[in-house]
C-alpha cells in the first residue's frame, strides 16, 4: 500500500507567501489523490501541507520531536495524528522511514539536509528507492548541479524536478498507480 508521502520543506514561510500556498495546494492535491501527508509538524510549508490536506478531507500525520517542544515549539492544528520522537535525528529517520515518497516543495537548509539524507539513504540501499521530487524554482542550481557533475551521476535517476504541484501529483500516480480510497490511519502502527 503506497499511501504516504513525507513533505520536506522550510519552517519560516507564512500564509501570503507563495511557497506556503504551493504547500497548501499541494496538500490538498495529496488528499483529493487518496494520500496521506506526512511532515515535521510544525509552521511554514509543514503547516500549509497539512492545511491542505485536512481541509480537503484528507489526513496528515506529523512527527514532532522533543527537543522542539522544549523549545516552545507546538505542532500546528492540521494534524490528524502526532507521532512524538526524542530528537531531530529521530525525527528525520521517521520521515524518511514513513514516506512511501518524497516531496520537497522549498528550499532552505533544514530541506536540504532532509532531501539529502533521503538520497544518499537510498544510494546506499538503505532505505528501498522511492520517488524523490523537487518542486519549485528553488532547486533549479541544484537540478544543475546534478546534472553535470560526474559526481551525483548515479543520484540522477533517483530525484525529479518539477516546476508544480500538478507535476509532482503525475509522477506519484505514474509511480503508485491511481489511489482509489483514502486509508485510515492505521496504516501507521502505534508506536
Amino acid at each position: 500500500m503506497k499511501k504516504l508521502i513525507t513533505v520536506f520543506g522550510p519552517s519560516d514561510c507564512r500564509p501570503e507567501d507563495k511557497l506556503y500556498q504551493d504547500a497548501e495546494m499541494l496538500g490538498k492535491s495529496l488528499a483529493e489523490n487518496h494520500f496521506i501527508v506526512v511532515s515535521g509538524s510544525y509552521e511554514g510549508v509543514m503547516e500549509a501541507a497539512a492545511k491542505g490536506a485536512t481541509q480537503a478531507g484528507g489526513r496528515a500525520i506529523g512527527v514532532t520531536a522533543e527537543v522542539y517542544h522544549a523549545r516552545g515549539r507546538e505542532p500546528n492544528t492540521y494534524l490528524s495524528k502526532e507521532i512524538r520522537v526524542k530528537s531531530a535525528v529521530d525525527q528525520l529517520m521517521e520521515l524518511i522511514d514513513l514516506g512511501d515518497a518524497y516531496v520537497a516543495n522549498g528550499s532552505d537548509p533544514g530541506t536540504l539536509l532532509e532531501v539529502m539524507t533521503a538520497w544518499d539513504f537510498m544510494e546506499k540501499r538503505f532505505i528501498p528507492r522511492k520517488p524523490l521530487i523537487l518542486a519549485g524554482e528553488g532547486w533549479s542550481n541544484f537540478n544543475d548541479l546534478f546534472s553535470t557533475s560526474p559526481y551525483f551521476e548515479s543520484y540522477t535517476e533517483l530525484v525529479s524536478f518539477v516546476q508544480s504541484v500538478p507535476e509532482a501529483i503525475r509522477i506519484l500516480e505514474r509511480t503508485f498507480g491511481k489511489q482509489l480510497d483514502l486509508p485510515t490511519l492505521d496504516v501507521i502502527q502505534s508506536r
